[in-house]
């Protein structure tokens, strides 16, 4: 009996997100004026994109019992060099001159994002610096390095390849959406079936186990970083596209909405519970109540007090899977 009720719990700790989400389409439905509309829906799909992106990328750092806070700084200075190298020094452009082609700038900011996470995962593993800190820090540091490369201006005329990512469609359906929807699917699949996957569950929810059973958190930990820091500059590359200019308030704010994005998507802060399917229920819902806000215009301050809300709301439920759960 005293099984049943603690599985009952459990499942529902893991749903509940769902009913929210599905509460709260029904509310706006009802309330803010087109929020039905095909149009707003994608505008609001749009929205999760980048946010999804980058929340992948946070989930599998997560997963190994870390934190991530280097996202922002990430897309600021890979999105600042990536349109620096691409444009021509005319007027106002705020370009390096170097001109390289397209082809050659995304790989080089991807390669970027990897060397980033690896800096990130060596520090922390190697070198026994405390994760948060460091990736606080490092956003800092890149944010810093992102303004010195743009010196405060806003570099514009970005050539139309690049942006294809963030500004193309096929049909009526944003390519973006597309890639989003591929990470998830192929993140969930990949980490629910594979070695890596295995291990990083294993790191996160007893290190010294995993150690013992042949894993090497250093490097499983590493890799992790690794894969957040690919991700954060393929986001870059996306919202570059869309915002067609290149500027150090890049996805500024945006490191709370992804770590509450991944926490309410259920996966814990403290390692090894959670999947990346699981945060793409987070982003949806962080997403509907922006968009259904807005649309409601409720004042700007307002909607800020209730992400907190929602944030404290994930802590809450987070520890309540750790107080409710059956140790396995």
């Amino acid at each position: 009996m005293l099984h049943d009720r603690a599985h009952a719990r459990e499942i529902l700790l893991d749903r509940f997100i769902w009913v929210v989400i599905a509460l709260l389409l029904v509310y706006f439905g009802l309330r803010a004026p087109g929020f039905v509309s095909g149009v707003n829906l994608i505008n609001l799909l749009l929205h999760a994109s980048v946010l999804g992106l980058l929340v992948v990328g946070q989930a599998v750092v997560l997963l190994t019992g870390n934190f991530d806070l280097s996202a922002e700084g990430t897309i600021q200075l890979t999105g600042i060099l990536a349109a620096w190298m691409m444009v021509p020094v005319n007027g106002f452009s705020g370009g390096g001159g170097w001109v390289l082609p397209v082809a050659l700038v995304i790989p080089l900011i991807i390669v970027l994002g990897a060397c980033i996470g690896l800096l990130n995962g060596t520090m922390i593993t190697r070198l026994k610096m405390n994760n948060f800190i460091v990736t606080l820090a490092m956003q800092l540091v890149l944010g810093g390095i992102a303004f010195c490369v743009s010196r405060g201006f806003e570099i514009t005329n970005i050539p139309e390849s690049f942006m294809w990512l963030g500004s193309k469609a096929i049909g009526s359906i944003p390519v973006q959406l597309f890639v989003t929807a591929f990470a998830f699917i192929g993140f969930h699949v990949y980490l629910s079936r594979s070695r890596f996957g295995r291990k990083l569950y294993a790191v996160g929810g007893n290190p010294e186990a995993a150690r013992a059973s042949g894993i090497d958190p250093k490097k499983t930990i590493t890799k992790a970083y690794i894969i957040s820091g690919m991700l954060a500059a393929i986001a870059a590359w996306m919202l570059l596209g869309r915002v067609g200019q290149a500027n150090t308030k890049l996805a500024s704010g945006m490191t709370m909405e992804i770590m509450a994005a991944a926490v309410i998507g259920g996966v814990s802060l403290k390692g090894g519970l959670g999947s990346v399917g699981g945060a793409f229920a987070g982003v949806l819902l962080l997403s509907v109540i922006d968009n259904g806000l807005n649309l409601m215009q409720m004042n700007a301050f307002w909607i800020q007090a209730i992400r907190g809300f929602i944030i404290l709301l994930a802590l809450f439920i987070d520890a309540q899977k750790y107080r409710y759960r059956p140790s396995r």
